[in-house]
């Protein structure tokens, strides 16, 4: 009798013991999955999102840089506004900020053929207001989900 009640209690034990365990270990692999899932969304965005800067030119007498940019991937680019423009330039770095109707030490865009949308195959002129000297660029555009395309040019 004494052994069925000793094997009864060590029964429950291990059932209280499994379930402790499975409401420990649940809720950790539901966050693990959720974290999986994000990550995995915004990888399948880079993916679907490509830039190429068709063209870069500057001019050392207006001080302004232009830059032609083409969404050569299937997903739509929004905000434009939101993407990190670097500037390498002979003597110096700068990021420069987006500034509508930008005047000095910014930049500003037009959507080509489209509207306002950056849809797939549209063209989007850049144009940066800094200050020009003759010499190599380098032209870092960076969009909204960490896309980015590099462009060497000289003035």
């Amino acid at each position: 009798m004494q052994g069925v009640i000793s094997t009864a209690l060590l029964l429950i034990a291990s059932v209280i013991a499994a379930t402790a365990l499975i409401n420990a270990v649940l809720p950790a692999a539901n966050k693990s999955s959720g974290a999986l899932l994000a990550a995995n969304s915004a990888a399948a965005d880079r993916i679907k999102t490509d830039i190429e800067i068709v063209h870069a030119s500057g001019n050392d007498t207006s001080d302004k840089i232009t830059l032609w940019v083409k969404n050569i991937g299937t997903k739509n680019i929004a905000p434009i506004s939101a993407s990190d423009v670097i500037l390498t330039t002979p003597s110096d770095v700068l990021r420069l900020p987006y500034v509508s109707g930008c005047s000095s030490e910014c930049w500003d865009y037009l959507v080509e053929d489209s509207g306002s949308d950056w849809k797939q195959s549209v063209t989007v002129k850049f144009t940066l207001s800094t200050s020009v000297t003759t010499g190599v660029y380098t032209i870092t555009l960076s969009v909204v989900n960490a896309v980015s395309a590099v462009k060497d040019f000289s003035v």
